[in-house]
């Protein structure tokens, strides 16, 4: 890594799009319509913004008391990627990555369960 030249590992979601498209009943779980213009609607915004919701009491009891758990998992995979990529470990970040979208994916079967938000 040079004086002005900086070296980061990072993940970023390629296609807001798919997100929608995936996870579309955790989307609106975590986001109002229409979406906020210039903030980042990802995998990584998706997982910390649903957390937050959780915590604040704003996903009504019974879907939150649902989906609390996978909540959770989506957040501690999300932490665990951040380091793994602040480490510079971008094989473990690989892997965890698929983790996070299978648990992202376990919360959607959830919420899709209880479609009002």
């Amino acid at each position: 890594m040079g004086n002005v030249l900086q070296i980061r590992v990072m993940a970023q979601t390629y296609d807001e799009s798919e997100v929608e498209k995936k996870w579309p009943f955790l989307v609106k779980t975590a986001w109002e319509e229409p979406q906020t213009k210039g903030r980042a609607h990802g995998v990584l915004e998706l997982a910390a913004d649903l957390k937050d919701r959780l915590e604040l009491g704003m996903i009504p009891d019974e879907k939150a008391e649902a989906m609390s758990e996978s909540i959770r998992k989506v957040y501690e995979l999300k932490l665990r990627l951040e380091t793994a990529l602040g480490d510079w470990k971008a094989s473990e970040a690989n892997t965890i990555s698929y983790d996070l979208e299978e648990e992202l994916s376990v919360a959607e079967k959830i919420a899709a369960q209880r479609k009002y938000r």
